[in-house]
C-alpha cells in the first residue's frame, strides 16, 4: 500500500481545506456531476451525508427541475434559485464554475432573509397604500363639499381651493399605482391564466383614451388583428396596456399623433404604443421600468406622473413571460412594444 497521496489527491486535500473555511455551502463534483466532497456547510444547507453521499449524482439529490435546466446549459455567468430540499421556506442561490478542468464546485447559499425583506416591504407599501385611501377620499369630500357651496368664494380661496384638490387627485393617482404595483409583485397564480381576447381589449382602451384626450386632441391611429388573443390575467394586461397608451397621451404634445397596434410578427405577438412626443435619450433608457424614476420630474409633476406605469408593466410581462423593447429618438418619438410568445396566443 503507498504511503504517500498521488498528485490529484493532494490537490483534492488541499482544496478541501480551502472549502471548509469559505462562508457558504461548498461541493467539490467530477465533470460528470458525482459529489466527490464538500464542506460541513453542505451538509447543513443541502442535506448531503458525507460520506454516504460521495459518488452520487447531484440530482439525485437536490430534485429540481429550476436547477437540472440550470446544470444543462453551458453559461454558468447567473446563479440560479431553487427551494432548499430540507427546507422548503428557504430559497437556495447555487453558483457552478470549473476548476481544474477535472472538478465542478458548487456553491450554495441561502437567501431567505433578503426576499423576507422584500416582501416586508411589499406588505408595507401595500398597508400603507390601503389606509391612505380613506383620509384622502375625505379630504376631497370637504373640498368638493367647500367649492359647491351656494356662497360663491373670492378668487383666491378659489385658487387655494384648486390647488388642494389638485394635490389630492395626485396623491390618489399614486395611491392606486402603489396598489397596483403590489398587487402584480405579490400575484403568482398561474391558474388565473385565461383566454384574453386582446383586439377587444385594445380597442375599448382606445375609445377610453380618446374621451379622456378632448383637451390635447391628439390624432390617435390603430392598427389592429382581429382573431388573435393570448393566454394571461386581463386586469393585469389591461394595467400594463393602459399604461403605455396613458404614458403616450400625457408626454407627447397637443396634437401629435399617437400609434397603437396589435400585429403578429414571425412567432410573436406584439403590442405598441408609438408617439412623435419628445423621445427619450439613450442613457435614460434603461433605467425607465425602475419604480419612481421619471425622466423629467417637473414635467412627470405637472402631468401627474408617479414614476410608477412603467415598473408595473414590467411586473406584468414577467407573469407573462413577455419582453418589453424601448426605441426612442430624442426630439423624435418613442415606441413601446410588448411581444408575446407565440406559445401564449389563442
Amino acid at each position: 500500500m503507498q504511503n504517500h497521496l498521488n498528485i490529484k489527491d493532494k490537490q483534492d486535500f488541499r482544496f478541501h481545506s480551502g472549502i471548509e473555511a469559505l462562508p457558504d455551502a461548498a461541493l467539490i463534483l467530477s465533470t460528470d456531476l458525482l459529489i466527490v466532497s464538500g464542506n460541513k456547510k453542505a451538509q447543513r444547507l443541502l442535506g448531503v451525508n458525507f460520506p454516504d453521499d460521495i459518488g452520487k449524482h447531484i440530482e439525485h439529490l437536490l430534485v429540481d427541475p429550476v436547477l437540472s435546466e440550470y446544470l444543462a446549459q453551458d453559461n454558468f455567468e447567473s446563479p440560479c434559485l431553487i427551494t432548499s430540499p430540507i427546507n422548503d421556506e428557504l430559497q437556495l442561490e447555487i453558483s457552478v464554475m470549473s476548476f481544474g478542468g477535472e472538478r465542478v464546485f458548487l456553491m450554495s447559499r441561502a437567501i431567505a432573509k433578503y426576499h423576507r425583506m422584500k416582501k416586508m416591504r411589499r406588505e408595507f407599501v401595500a398597508n400603507v397604500s390601503h389606509e391612505l385611501k380613506t383620509p384622502l377620499t375625505v379630504v376631497r369630500g370637504y373640498v368638493e363639499m367647500i367649492q359647491e357651496t351656494e356662497y360663491a368664494l373670492d378668487s383666491h380661496w378659489q385658487k387655494v381651493f384648486c390647488t388642494i384638490e389638485g394635490q389630492v387627485s395626485r396623491m390618489e393617482r399614486l395611491v392606486e399605482q402603489l396598489l397596483n404595483l403590489s398587487k402584480v409583485e405579490n400575484n403568482r397564480d398561474d391558474d388565473a391564466m385565461k383566454p384574453v381576447d386582446m383586439p377587444s381589449l385594445i380597442e375599448n382602451l382606445v375609445e377610453d383614451a380618446k374621451w379622456l384626450n378632448q383637451l390635447k386632441q391628439h390624432e390617435i391611429l390603430t392598427n389592429i388583428t382581429h382573431g388573435i388573443g393570448i393566454y394571461g390575467i386581463e386586469t393585469e394586461l389591461k394595467s400594463a396596456c393602459t399604461n403605455l397608451i396613458s404614458n403616450a397621451i400625457a408626454y407627447t404634445q397637443p396634437h401629435g399623433v399617437i400609434d397603437i397596434s396589435w400585429q403578429k410578427n414571425g412567432d410573436k405577438m406584439i403590442f405598441s404604443v408609438k408617439d412623435n412626443g419628445d423621445g427619450i435619450k439613450s442613457e435614460q433608457l434603461n433605467r425607465l421600468t425602475e419604480r419612481f424614476y421619471r425622466i423629467d420630474k417637473s414635467r412627470s409633476r405637472d402631468t401627474g406622473g408617479s414614476g410608477l406605469g412603467l415598473a408595473i408593466v414590467k411586473h406584468v410581462l414577467l407573469h407573462h413571460k413577455a419582453e418589453l423593447v424601448i426605441t426612442s429618438q430624442w426630439g423624435e418619438g418613442s415606441e413601446f412594444s410588448i411581444y408575446f410568445d407565440e406559445s401564449s396566443t389563442h
